[in-house]
């Protein structure tokens, strides 16, 4: 049942640092969200043309839309990383925000999408010859063997993607990690990572049932809840890899 320990102790880190969690989330993603919609509005884009059929690909995809639009996700990029690396510290460290903007730590920050681009890296290696085997697979008519192959490819990928996440909470508190050392710390892991993947299907499945009954009494208070429980839900995960680098680098406890 480590799996759902894992799960449980996130929740609880989230639940109980609630405070400190608006400090370090709330300011960031404010000046994200103000970043992006400065962006929009002077490259010309509303609402009403990102959700309009009509909009044409060249009044979208014009060279200042473009730009805009890749300066404010760039932006929206530089505050996760910049709330995650300080959610990471704070939990691993004890690095209390003392204001509401924490630390700009671009060292930690840069670090971190460094190591974040070579966990990309390493999936794409080892999709690589899975892909290569569903198309030959598939070329040769042999279509039902690929649902076979894919599904325990897909979950070898993610146990062995969640093995080596360590890496990013390593690199947030300046401690760096190597990709093996990562592997041995987490040897024996794989049936507490499925059941972890498990049990975050069935929550996140629950709260989308959830917001669409609230939906069904009223739209408004269904979307509200939707916001906030995704947004929690999105600081659970980041815990997530806080408690897989505690448990399994720092031998914490998480009973």
């Amino acid at each position: 049942m480590e799996g759902w320990k894992i799960f449980a102790h996130s929740v609880r880190l989230v639940a109980r640092n609630w405070r400190e969690a608006l400090k370090i989330f709330l300011v960031p993603g404010l000046i994200a969200a103000i970043v992006l919609g400065f962006a929009l509005t002077s490259s010309g884009v509303s609402y009403s043309m990102m959700t309009s059929e009509e909009a044409t690909s060249a009044e979208f995809f014009s060279g200042t839309t473009v730009f805009s639009l890749l300066v404010g996700y760039l932006a929206v990029l530089i505050v996760a990383f910049w709330c995650v690396v300080s959610w990471h510290r704070y939990v691993l460290l004890e690095e209390y925000p003392s204001g509401w903007i924490p630390p700009f730590r671009f060292d930690r920050i840069l670090s971190y999408l460094g190591h974040g681009l070579l966990l990309i890296l390493v999936a794409m290696v080892l999709m690589v010859p899975v892909f290569a085997i569903i198309a030959l697979l598939a070329s040769i008519g042999l279509e039902g063997l690929t649902v076979v192959l894919a599904i325990p490819a897909y979950f070898f990928v993610v146990v062995i993607m969640y093995r080596l996440a360590p890496i990013l909470p390593a690199a947030a508190i300046g401690k760096p990690l190597k990709l093996m050392e990562s592997l041995q710390a987490t040897k024996g892991a794989a049936g507490a990572i499925i059941l972890l993947l498990v049990v975050s299907f069935a929550v996140n499945l629950a709260v989308q049932l959830l917001a669409t009954l609230l939906g069904m009494i009223s739209p408004v208070v269904a979307g509200l809840a939707l916001f906030l429980a995704t947004l929690f839900l999105m600081m659970v995960n980041i815990s997530i890899l806080t408690t897989f680098y505690g448990l399994y680098i720092e031998g914490r406890s998480i009973d």
